[in-house]
């Protein structure tokens, strides 16, 4: 997903994809910068001269790209994964071909460095892991070019690493075969490897390997030649605070580059010019402090255009300014800013200007950015708006399930559509799916219905594909084979599964652990799965589909009344007496205050049990009161599908054990409410479980027809979850 929308005013409203103005090119290799929480880059990945945006947020692995593709606007598209969680080192450069740059991660706990292709704006790239068996604990990764004995036009990596022993800190040299990334050398160090960059130290000079070696005592910056094979010392600074960060630009018109050192919390920072007493031999010049009067957290140069500018962000972030620097003289302030909605992060260049990122207090990852242009000693703030959300879709893994699910669909037409029983693989638990014809019915109630309320009018004529339908509801059996993923795992060493399924299955995003026996003590074998939101359900759908090569996802609104009337036009699929219900269903009258376990009632005409009752059931709508008016006025509508925008309210529909007969109507509606997570104890709430709807469940579908790969994304993503 992409907005491709200009925003040029500081009116301009909030999006969830943003377009802003952006650098065509960097006068000089624009530096990684790194904070406690993220990763901020800036390089042409999609090949069409003009610069694009990198954000990787460390804890999750996941990042947001801003591709510029068209001048001067760019795109933020869905978060994509980087294979890894816990990122520690973060790199780009020409790793998987040599006309287009690749991201690079590593994970020191995980052991591990993956690759990722960045050029599609549409199509995410798959992580790609690099052999790495050299050494323990990976923490920072560089891309570089290493000269010697099989080098190709491929970037090399450079690896620092923590958990080696004896001496727990190295640096190894990888080359880059593209296969198996055979070591070269190891490169003792005397502390741990950080903030590692390519360095020019003068324009049209070759980029060098930079690194801070973070010891004990103090920090040393680092800037190496790797041409002849192995790491040879251009320019060293040792005398840094331990902890010390540094930022590089080029000010006061010099091709030579500066080196501001500074230690975050502190109010200084030191600008050593690089010298050049001989043509190709370069030394760091001595230092001059300046003191800017509070205590700073972060400095990023700003030399786009030639600009001679520092972005300096102070306490913790929330405020900073801009500062005019020849590289000499004390920086001067230029102006002040207070960042628009808490903590500043990180900022870039761009034309006549610069983009500052920032975040509210409850995040703990950028959000929001604000565009500033900087002309005649002014700065004006113009356009602003959010950045890409990091809620999972898990983009990467759907066109693989999808080719999985294409080659194994057996029924060439609707007419052989069965019933038919799936044995998830790999496991004992199985479900029954029950084929639904397509056609068309009425969908809502007459005015003069029995307990009718206005949503669920008027009604109006919907035609439906064919499709099956569970033909009870996921039951926790079922539910928490995916909700605990490593009992799953453990069952597959002594029952035959198919390994490719089990892939793609893990790749999906699980549910975390909850905080509490989720039955809530009314048991779980055969009983039906509960207190799951919306976006765990159609995570569910997605595991399920990778496991079984079967699509599955929610029902529409549409689609779960058309299979609960199954062909009736009464109240109940049974008739209008509401006397009835106690013998198809689970309410407040029989159900003895607790779900009941699945099936143990009569079905309906098609053979789905505990369609009224039991548990209310998720659906993919939005659930708007209004939305039938639209239908109706649109004539015969096909396939309805109100997706969502929003996290509330979702539709769920069937009624429960908790309520009365009612609400168990075949056309009776009801919309998901914030409510439902009211105790749940977790600051942001959680996005798996609702603490507060002990009598919400679902049940599963599998349309006839699979879809194309973009519309499986919306389907198992429909639930914007985030609060």
């Amino acid at each position: 997903m992409k907005c491709n929308c200009v925003l040029t005013s500081v009116a301009a409203a909030f999006l969830t994809s943003a377009a802003l103005p952006l650098v065509a090119q960097q006068s000089a290799p624009p530096l990684i910068y790194e904070t406690p929480i993220e990763f901020f880059g800036s390089a042409d990945f999609d090949r069409d001269g003009r610069t694009d945006l990198v954000i990787v947020d460390k804890a999750s692995g996941k990042y947001r790209l801003g591709y510029q593709l068209t001048p001067g606007v760019v795109s933020w598209v869905d978060c994509r994964p980087s294979g890894i969680k816990d990122v520690a080192g973060f790199g780009m450069g020409r790793l998987l071909a040599t006309n287009a740059l690749a991201l690079v991660f590593t994970s020191p706990d995980a052991n591990q460095v993956t690759m990722v292709d960045a050029a599609s704006p549409t199509a995410p790239g798959r992580p790609v892991t690099v052999p790495f068996t050299a050494a323990l604990g990976p923490n920072l990764v560089v891309p570089v070019d290493i000269g010697g004995a099989g080098k190709s036009a491929l970037a090399d990596l450079f690896v620092g690493s923590m958990y080696n022993s004896p001496d727990p800190s190295q640096g190894t040299l990888l080359r880059n075969d593209s296969a198996e990334f055979p070591k070269l050398a190891d490169v003792p160090l005397a502390g741990t490897a950080a903030r590692g960059n390519r360095l020019s130290l003068k324009t049209g000079q070759p980029e060098l390997l930079c690194f801070l070696v973070q010891g004990d005592q103090g920090a040393t910056l680092k800037v190496e030649d790797l041409s002849s094979g192995k790491p040879v010392d251009v320019v060293t600074a040792a005398d840094l605070p331990a902890g010390a960060d540094y930022a590089v630009g080029s000010f006061g018109g010099s091709p030579l580059r500066t080196v501001i050192a500074y230690k975050p919390g502190e109010k200084t920072l030191t600008a050593r010019p690089v010298e050049e007493p001989q043509p190709g031999k370069f030394q760091l010049g001595k230092g001059q402090s300046f003191d800017l009067g509070q205590a700073v957290r972060r400095v990023i140069a700003l030399n786009e255009g030639g600009a001679n500018e520092l972005f300096v962000i102070f306490g913790e972030g929330e405020t900073a300014g801009l500062f005019d620097f020849d590289g000499t003289k004390a920086p001067a302030l230029v102006q002040a800013m207070t960042a628009t909605n808490s903590a500043f992060t990180c900022a870039a260049s761009m034309p006549g200007g610069f983009i500052a990122f920032s975040r509210p207090t409850e995040s703990k990852f950028s959000t929001r950015y604000q565009v500033y242009k900087v002309a005649g000693g002014a700065v004006a703030a113009a356009a602003f708006g959010s950045l890409s959300s990091l809620a999972d879709n898990d983009n990467v893994t759907i066109p693989d399930i999808r080719s999985r699910i294409t080659a194994k669909q057996t029924e060439a037409s609707a007419d052989q559509m069965k019933l038919y029983t799936n044995t998830i693989p790999g496991t004992q638990v199985s479900f029954v799916m029950v084929p639904i014809p397509g056609g068309e019915f009425l969908m809502g109630s007459p005015d003069n219905e029995a307990g009718r309320k206005p949503d669920e009018g008027p009604q109006h004529k919907v035609k439906i594909s064919p499709f099956w339908m569970g033909r009870c509801e996921v039951t926790w059996n079922e539910y928490e084979l995916f909700m605990y993923p490593d009992e799953e795992r453990r069952m597959r060493g002594t029952i035959p599964t198919d390994t490719a399924g089990d892939k793609l299955a893990d790749a999906v995003t699980h549910p975390s652990k909850p905080y509490v026996e989720m039955s809530f003590g009314m048991g779980k074998d055969g009983f039906p799965a509960i207190a799951m939101t919306q976006h765990a359900a159609n995570k569910y759908c997605q595991w399920l589909s990778a496991k079984t090569g079967q699509f599955y996802r929610l029902p529409t609104e549409a689609e779960w009344e058309y299979a609960a009337r199954a062909g009736t036009t009464t109240a109940y699929f049974f008739g209008d007496d509401a006397g009835k219900l106690g013998e198809y269903g689970w309410f407040e009258q029989n159900s003895d205050f607790k779900y009941q376990k699945v099936g143990k009632k009569k079905p309906n005409p098609w053979g789905l049990y505990d369609i009224c009752g039991n548990v209310v059931e998720w659906c993919l709508d939005q659930y708007d009161p209004d939305y039938y008016k639209q239908c109706a006025a649109n004539g015969e509508v096909v396939d309805p599908w109100n997706k969502a925008t929003k996290p509330y309210p979702h539709s769920v529909r069937g009624g429960s054990w908790d309520d009365e007969a009612v609400k168990c109507r075949s056309a009776a509606r009801r919309g998901s409410d914030r409510s439902w997570k009211m105790q749940d104890p977790q600051l942001p709430k959680s996005v798996w479980y609702f603490s507060d709807a002990q009598w919400v469940g679902f049940r599963v579908v599998r349309p006839f027809k699979v879809p194309p790969v973009e519309q499986m994304q919306k389907y198992w993503t429909s639930g914007v979850e985030r609060d």
